[in-house]
């Protein structure tokens, strides 16, 4: 009598009576039954020993002998409280029709809007273009902040173009610095009275642009008034050299904030907090070394640093607190 064999879900193997021996791909007509079972608990393959999913080759099969799948499923498996135990089927199409069954997942840290993503996408694009091409006035611009030579060197071959590295530094700073307040802002839960994120991000640009717009026309009036034009340019430019170096020294810590699953955000919020008080810090002390060069007097410097710098920091950390 010729060996009968069976189909399971896997189209190239056997099913057999024995999982120990899975190379007995054939077994003799002697020593089964003439009506083989599947449903008896003695036999146990990679499908299930009480249900063959509805995608399986032996569901689907014409032959007589499969036509006992073919009967309704009687559930023997609390699928909504059991889910800790192993579930008695490999398919996930064998899930009763109408039974949700929830699996435990990893609750996210933060949820990360998709511009958020964008913008540090074309952030790492933009220092990636100016790291190829304009590596050498990168250097030169790190130099700067500690080097007061390299820095009136910069100052003198300065340039305005668009396509230039200046240029892609300034947006780098502005969307970063940007985004590091909306970070700020969405960590310790400040109102706006904004529900959209991406509006409370361009808030946030439109105030650093804004800022450092309004500063530069108040530094040009008072440079006009005190007949010190050649300073006040000196100065500002310092300023934007600490400014685009701040920006490259954001970029990472926002992307740690963005993508990196702390428990604990603070930390690095307060160490972006502390990178822009130094370099905030050193253009002033920059600054200052720039005025008293033209014997300018150390009382007025107060007064404008006091007028300009301070007092502005004052009324958003005011705002930041209502």
């Amino acid at each position: 009598m010729q060996s009968i064999q069976f189909k399971s879900d896997s189209v190239t193997s056997n099913l057999t009576l024995n999982p120990a021996t899975p190379e007995a791909q054939i077994i003799p007509a002697d020593s089964v039954s003439p009506t083989l079972n599947l449903l008896d608990p003695s036999f146990n393959d990679s499908l299930s020993i009480h249900y063959i999913a509805p995608d399986s080759v032996i569901y689907w099969g014409f032959r007589p002998e499969w036509s006992q799948f073919r009967k309704a499923y009687t559930p023997e498996f609390n699928y909504q409280k059991d889910l800790v135990r192993q579930l008695p089927y490999d398919s996930l199409h064998t899930v009763l029709k109408g039974v949700e069954v929830v699996f435990p997942g990893k609750k996210l840290a933060r949820n990360n809007p998709d511009w958020l993503v964008g913008i540090l996408v074309l952030a790492f694009l933009l220092f990636a273009t100016v790291r190829l091409i304009f590596n050498k006035y990168l250097t030169q611009l790190l130099q700067a902040t500690i080097n007061y030579s390299t820095f009136t060197r910069i100052f003198r071959e300065r340039y305005f173009n668009l396509l230039h590295a200046s240029f892609r530094l300034d947006l780098i700073f502005n969307m970063i610095l940007a985004l590091f307040g909306y970070q700020f802002i969405n960590a310790y839960k400040i109102n706006f009275g904004i529900s959209n994120t991406f509006s409370v991000y361009l808030v946030c640009l439109g105030a650093v642009i804004g800022y450092f717009t309004a500063k530069r026309i108040i530094y040009f009036l008072i440079g006009m008034l005190t007949e010190s034009k050649q300073e006040v340019r000196e100065y500002l430019f310092s300023i934007s050299v600490f400014n685009r170096v701040l920006g490259l020294f954001l970029l990472p810590v926002s992307a740690t904030i963005a993508f990196v699953p702390l428990a604990q955000v603070e930390p690095v919020l307060f160490t972006g907090l502390g990178l822009v008080a130094i370099f905030y810090l050193m253009s002033l002390i920059r600054g200052a070394k720039i005025f008293l060069k033209k014997q300018f007097s150390i009382s007025y410097l107060i007064l404008y640093l006091c007028t300009l710098e301070f007092l502005p920091l004052l009324l958003i950390y005011n705002i930041l607190l209502t």
